[in-house]
């Protein structure tokens, strides 16, 4: 029997709000053993950093605490915020294929203007990184804020004429929508308020629920539009959040609204993977109560379907979701240094400083009383006789201390001070010295800045991505410049895109500068000017001007008059000087032809006079050797055998007739 039951496909029963509601309060009881252990270092830390008393003073004795956490902090912050806040161009994406190109394109618009434009990143990043060294735990929840309005607007009737032309014959109400915020969110949530599953190994991609609890109220609740039941919380409004010995509540004033809209209730929301459907298929919903009442429970509506939270943690644990704060590593530092500053103090305070004394019988009742008055005065005997109080020495190994202290603890965070700080020869007296302990500042820096680049800003950016391709409007046109306008489909948004945040120090921004910038210096008088401004757009970006930086990548000269009229006389001559020459070298080829053509009629000449001094010789030739004789007697003889050869036809033909 026991066998077939364990080998049983058919579904679990179906559970009921009421047993939903037991479990996740089952799994919040669960993890709340590790978040109390969180929370009790956390306070620890908190009070180290905001330099809180340490319970050990006395009366009559100073109750300094030295601040060498906050300080530290202090000096680090600004640096590491910088590179998030300073760009306005943060979010670069990346396409993985040729065909997502587009899609990371429109991402980037998308993400910059989201994360610049529509979201106070400096107040996030401020949050970010304040917790991250007072608390070394940084929960961030991810969110899609939605609001519309339906307000009455006027359309036009149009009708149709006897002609057949179409007129507007007046105008009628009609209710429109308008969407006034539809854009993703992220809010930094106090690590007392979060319950993270304790078996995720410091995985948060193997968490199975985590839950997080906020004050809210009625009015609230009611315009979100996407919680129910809300009518049955009247008997949970009158309850006072405060008395919950658990929940420690923002509100230091013990303000309380008296009006049921306003009143603060104790929400929690559930996260996480759980079969509510009873098929023994856990699926990604969302559970939110108020006290015993459940006003929400859904499937997960982000399209990751994934818990919509983040966590940034400093000085990472193995295997553990929290980090460690600042106060961890540099706490005895301070305690040591705070023992040091109230013995300074206390032996200052304990010490006869101002204070003057005399010998008896020095000075007269009249004297005495000037010298109280601070008035001249006659005493007797010599300057010994007065004595003038004065702060006790302090022995100079206490500052070697102090130094020391300060010192390794500048060397463990990876800060350097405004106030010489960690020096060269703590490490060595050469240059070389000093120029590791400043890499090795920049290089610690740049490891923060990257820890939360790559474990929060990339992180969320993804997030919003997925939540843009779900929630964007189809039509969402985002204003890039005074007079241009990209229109952004939302099914472009989902591509399979690489997204890389820009992050950098100042010391790697002024060490590229500098190189940039003996580049310029080395070929800017053999550049091309394109090339040059290109250089100096990059030097300008790299100094945090992208204004600076625009210009220079668009910059044209505009041309001097003088300059260009110039340029065009010498364009003119020239073309002048090619004419002259072109006309030189016509005129050459003419010349050419003509001696060309005198050159053959002074050879035929020359031909025709040789053929008659040759025609001559062989005139005379013929003559002397009788040549010319021989030749006219031969022709005579011809002549004369033609003549009678026709006189021989004559007689035949004369005795023919006469035979007739």
């Amino acid at each position: 029997m026991t066998e077939d039951v364990l080998n049983s496909d058919e579904p679990n029963r179906k559970p009921s709000k009421k047993d939903l509601l037991k479990a996740f309060k089952q799994d919040m009881d669960s993890a709340d053993t590790l978040r109390l252990e969180m929370v009790t270092c956390i306070e620890g830390w908190r009070d180290e950093y905001h330099g809180k008393p340490y319970g050990n003073e006395q009366d009559g004795k100073s109750e300094i605490v030295s601040r060498d956490i906050k300080r530290q902090d202090e000096w680090q912050h600004a640096s590491v915020k910088d590179p998030f806040v300073s760009d306005e161009d943060i979010v670069k994406c990346k396409p993985v294929t040729h065909e997502d190109r587009k899609a990371a394109q429109q991402n980037q618009i998308v993400l910059n203007h989201q994360f610049v434009r529509s979201f106070n990143r400096y107040k996030f990043m401020t949050n970010v990184i304040k917790l991250y060294y007072a608390e070394g735990t940084v929960v961030v929840k991810t969110s899609w804020d939605y609001e519309d309005e339906e307000v009455e607007v006027d359309m036009p009737i149009f009708a149709i004429d006897a002609f057949g032309q179409p007129f507007q014959a007046g105008t009628k109400k009609v209710k429109k929508l308008i969407v006034k915020v539809n854009k993703p969110n992220a809010e930094v949530c106090r690590i007392e308020d979060v319950y993270i599953d304790p078996t995720c190994n410091g995985d948060m991609d193997k968490a199975q629920f985590v839950i997080h609890r906020y004050e809210s109220d009625m009015s609230t609740l009611k315009k979100s539009g996407k919680y129910k039941n809300l009518g049955r919380l009247a008997k949970d409004i009158g309850k006072d959040t405060s008395a919950n010995p658990d929940f420690d509540s923002e509100d230091e004033t013990e303000f309380t609204f008296s009006d049921t809209a306003r009143k603060k209730l104790l929400v929690h929301e559930y996260w996480g993977n759980f079969d509510v459907e009873g098929t023994g298929i856990a699926k990604p919903i969302v559970c939110t109560w108020v006290g015993d009442t459940i006003i929400q429970l859904e499937s997960n509506p982000y399209p990751d379907e994934e818990i919509p939270f983040l966590f940034l943690a400093n000085n990472s644990i193995p295997f553990k979701i929290y980090g460690e704060a600042n106060a961890e590593l540099i706490g005895d530092n301070q305690k040591i240094n705070t023992a040091i500053k109230r013995g300074i103090i206390d032996n200052m305070a304990n010490s006869n400083n101002a204070q003057k004394g005399m010998r008896v019988g020095a000075l007269d009742p009249l004297n005495k009383r000037r010298f109280l008055n601070g008035k001249n005065f006659e005493f007797n005997g010599s300057q010994t006789d007065f004595f003038e109080g004065s702060y006790n020495q302090i022995p100079a190994s206490v500052f070697g201390v102090m130094e020391m202290t300060n010192n390794e603890s500048e060397s463990m965070l990876g800060v350097k001070a405004f106030t010489g700080g960690i020096a060269g020869a703590s490490l060595g007296s050469t240059a070389r010295a000093a120029g590791g302990v400043l890499d090795a500042v920049s290089v610690r820096r740049l490891d923060i800045v990257r820890n939360i680049s790559e474990n929060l800003i990339k992180p969320l950016m993804r997030k919003w991505t997925s939540y843009n391709s779900e929630f964007l409007r189809e039509e969402e046109v985002i204003r890039l410049t005074n007079d241009e306008f990209v229109q952004i489909a939302r099914d472009d948004l989902s591509g399979s895109i690489d997204i890389e945040i820009q992050v950098s120090t100042a010391e790697d921004n002024s060490s590229k500068a500098q190189e940039l910038s003996f580049l310029l210096q080395t070929l800017g008088q053999t550049m091309d000017m394109g090339m040059r401004n290109i250089l100096m757009s990059e030097i300008a970006a790299l100094h945090k001007m992208p204004d600076l930086a625009k210009k220079f990548e668009t910059y044209e000269p505009k041309p001097d008059p003088m300059v260009e009229k110039m340029k065009m006389l010498e364009l003119q001559l020239k073309e002048v000087e090619i004419m002259e020459r072109q006309s030189r070298a016509q005129e050459n080829q003419v010349d050419m032809f003509a001696k060309k053509a005198k050159g053959d009629l002074d050879i035929a000449r020359t031909k025709d006079i040789q053929s008659g001094a040759d025609l001559k010789d062989l005139d005379f030739t013929r003559k002397a050797d009788g040549t010319e004789h021989s030749e006219k007697m031969q022709e005579k003889a011809f002549e004369h055998g033609s003549v009678m050869q026709q006189k021989k036809l004559d007689v035949v033909a004369k005795n023919n007739l006469t035979q007739q």
